[in-house]
């Protein structure tokens, strides 16, 4: 079959199902070494989605386009938009044999059904997803079946398997029917399902104490007959990691929890490989099976972060150790300041000198002061980094981000419409837009209201990031998110102390618009109007105000709690960006507005002074025909620059000095 047939025949399905592009080429022999369990891990790669965040499409139809696929293969993403539940079977004959253990009739629908291009006799049965309002999601029993729910997907039928380079060929082409009781309570975690092995291993043995910082002199819990319980009491963890490893958690719930225990049992010396057994046995588990590249990026991130700053790892283990645990089981301890001093982690900023990274960011200023258009540009930049930096003056340090709002003030038309003006300058990719900018609202818009101290809203906003992994949360503006006494310093500081807890709970950092009163505080750190507790609360704050008799606008620095404060920026906006303002007039007679020109032509940055000597003295004559500098008074107006502040000097290699905003 030519690509293109292929490509036909995913195109055709995708009128009835969520298809979704997947990665293209087959596992090579010869990069494997003839090692046939590579080979399958190298195939098992293949069948991944290409798009990051991909899981939405489970939820929401995505519309087919030809140049997205790989003419390979392609996938079904499982769930209501396709309005499919999946049960993937890797060996019948021991599906059967579970069936019958678990007192279930060894017997399946006459459903429309799938053959695996893969060895074996292997079948994807397709079965109606229910429209009753729960969810019903991925679960798996190893080396024998999976069941593909929400945030799941299948191969579709006229792929290619990866490894055998054989079709997946539809079985039987009958309509596609309601599935079994048994399948849907599994896969809403109603019941479970056990093979004769699994109830042998929780009835008759038990595993030895897991050893520290070496291997433990035993196979896997999947390999070993053991007492659950008992091995679990036998860990060297503190009582509340135990506890979040034998809890089931609802939806929502689940990341926190699990960081919280991959945290404590990497800190406490426990081997991978028994780390892993624990996830594949054990209710705080329950995500990871679902979605094993999320489980391998948090054991990477917890490795990271164990390394880059074991302290910090210890101390926050032992609070929240502590909140559940007797006195005894705390791990609350004391750290010297030389260990503060010496920890192996990096104050890091998003936005270079501007907003410091997993910090919040606070915005102030009065309704109609362009707050939320600043917000929108901050997000863009974040995304999609402008050469010339954040406002022409700010580095952003790298696009890796992905934002999402939670507002109540714009409307999907209102929205839509800024973004249309914003791109008639500034050209961000629709890749970018639709894979990295996102917003929660309902009833078709992109409006919200909630308490971000409810759990409820909460919830939503954890099954967001459990679906598109933002690490950028915009609240706009704070008042629509909260029902606390605006004025109570206690109410608001324990609002948004427990606010700061949930985002760093999610890994993320946030940024809260708030609105000023109708008398502004004119001095101090700022904050916007009621209590003072809200300024108190943010590290970093900025007060972004417009003079309506001037039609300027101007940006004040009003807090920064580990860095320097900026000065003042007077900001110009066109096409709904802001950039620093450089004026004509009066600031022509001000030779640092040459220098400043100068470096907006060069995109912000100027790597030797030679070339922006040679760009003042351009700049200098396109403002003043018929005249003209020389070089040498160029220079004295970078250095005029540079004493005033109004440029940055970067000291490189051998005594270079590059020049920036």
């Amino acid at each position: 079959m030519k690509d293109d047939d292929r490509l036909s025949i995913f195109e055709y399905l995708s009128q009835k199902f969520s298809i979704i592009p997947l990665r293209g080429g087959f596992a090579s022999p010869i990069e494997a070494s003839g090692d046939p369990d590579e080979m399958t891990r190298m195939a098992n790669k293949l069948k991944r989605p290409i798009e990051s965040g991909w899981e939405k499409w489970c939820e929401t139809i995505r519309s087919f386009n030809r140049q997205d696929f790989k003419a390979d293969r392609a996938g079904i993403a499982c769930g209501p938009a396709s309005s499919v539940l999946v049960l993937d079977i890797d060996d019948i004959d021991k599906f059967w044999k579970v069936l019958k253990f678990n007192g279930i009739d060894p017997i399946l629908p006459p459903t429309f059904a799938v053959k695996s291009g893969g060895r074996g006799d292997r079948y994807h049965y397709y079965f109606r997803y229910p429209n009753d309002g729960k969810k019903y999601s991925c679960r798996s029993k190893a080396k024998c079946f999976d069941v593909r729910g929400t945030g799941g997907q299948v191969i579709c039928p006229g792929s290619l398997h990866p490894e055998t380079q054989k079709p997946y060929v539809i079985a039987t082409n009958e309509k596609i029917l309601d599935a079994p009781n048994w399948l849907l309570e599994y896969s809403s975690g109603a019941r479970e399902i056990f093979t004769e092995e699994e109830q042998d291993r929780r009835s008759k043995r038990i595993l030895p104490p897991a050893s520290r910082n070496k291997a433990p002199e035993i196979e896997t819990l999947e390999a070993n007959s053991v007492n659950l319980d008992g091995f679990i009491e036998r860990l060297s963890v503190s009582q509340d990691v135990k506890q979040k490893i034998v809890t089931p958690y609802p939806l929502g719930a689940r990341s926190e929890a699990s960081w919280s225990v991959i945290l404590g049992l990497l800190n406490a010396g426990i081997d991978e490989r028994t780390i892993r057994s624990i996830y594949q046995n054990y209710p705080i588990g329950e995500k990871a099976r679902e979605k094993p590249d999320w489980f391998e990026r948090e054991i990477e991130a917890a490795k990271k972060t164990i390394a880059q700053n074991p302290i910090g790892v210890h101390m926050q283990l032992g609070f929240s150790s502590g909140t559940n645990a007797s006195p005894s089981d705390s791990e609350f301890s004391i750290v010297n300041a030389y260990d503060v001093l010496t920890a192996q982690t990096n104050f890091e900023f998003l936005v270079d000198s501007f907003w410091p990274k997993d910090e919040p960011l606070l915005i102030t200023g009065y309704g109609g002061a362009g707050k939320s258009v600043l917000t929108l540009q901050i997000a863009m930049d974040l995304v999609f980094p402008p050469s010339n930096g954040f406002l022409n003056k700010y580095k952003v340090l790298h696009g890796g981000h992905r934002v999402l709002f939670v507002q109540s003030e714009n409307s999907l038309v209102g929205m839509k419409r800024r973004l249309e003006l914003i791109r008639g300058a500034y050209a961000i990719p629709d890749d970018v837009i639709r894979e990295k900018l996102f917003f929660v609202g309902r009833k078709k818009d992109i409006r919200a209201t909630g308490d971000l101290d409810s759990p409820r809203f909460q919830d939503i906003i954890k099954k967001q990031h459990d679906s598109v992994g933002f690490d950028i949360l915009v609240v706009d503006p704070l008042i629509s998110f909260h029902n606390k006494d605006e004025n109570s310093n206690d109410e608001m500081r324990r609002l948004l102390d427990n606010f700061s807890d949930f985002c760093e709970s999610l890994k993320v950092s946030p940024l809260i618009i708030h609105h000023h009163g109708k008398f502004k505080q004119e001095r101090g750190v700022g904050g916007g109007r009621g209590a003072s507790a809200i300024g108190d609360w943010s590290p970093n704050t900025w007060e972004l105000e417009y003079k309506e008799k001037d039609k300027k606008f101007k940006f004040i620095h009003k807090k920064a709690r580990n860095f320097m404060l900026n000065d003042d920026l007077s900001l110009e906006l066109s096409n709904l960006r802001f950039a620093v303002s450089v004026q004509s007039g009066s600031l022509k007679s001000d030779t640092t507005y040459f220098v400043i020109k100068a470096l907006q032509n060069l995109n912000g940055v100027a790597q030797t002074q030679t070339v922006l000597k040679n760009e003042v003295v351009n700049v200098y004559k396109a403002e003043n025909p018929g005249k003209s500098i020389t070089a040498v008074t160029a220079v004295k107006y970078i250095k005029d620059a540079v004493g005033k502040k109004a440029v940055k000097t970067i000291h490189g290699a051998k005594g270079s000095i590059s020049y920036q905003l």
